[in-house]
């Protein structure tokens, strides 16, 4: 696997805990939070992560759900796109 698509496979996973109630917990192994910090980059979105030795702990408040899913759902589309398709979209911004 590729690490766009492990990116993608964190994104949706994400995604579909962002359906929980909230506030809650989402916990990340060691690999999920290194691919989720990577498509985060140098977004602000002002969020409470704990890092731990297993991975991480990120408080999911009503406040940043749509940040992170909006962000997470643009990672998707812009990288789920054939590699073609995102070339002629470059060249028509």
């Amino acid at each position: 696997m590729t690490e766009i698509q492990k990116n993608i496979a964190v994104a949706n996973f994400v995604i579909d805990e962002l359906h929980k109630d909230k506030p809650f917990v989402l916990k990340l192994n060691i690999e999920e939070r290194k691919n989720f910090l990577s498509i985060l980059g140098a977004a602000k979105i002002d969020m409470k992560i704990n890092h731990h030795a297993n991975g991480c702990d990120i408080l999911i408040e009503d406040s940043v759900a749509d940040q992170i899913y909006h962000m997470l759902s643009s990672y998707i589309a812009k990288h789920s796109l054939p590699k073609s398709v995102v070339e002629s979209l470059g060249e028509v911004s």
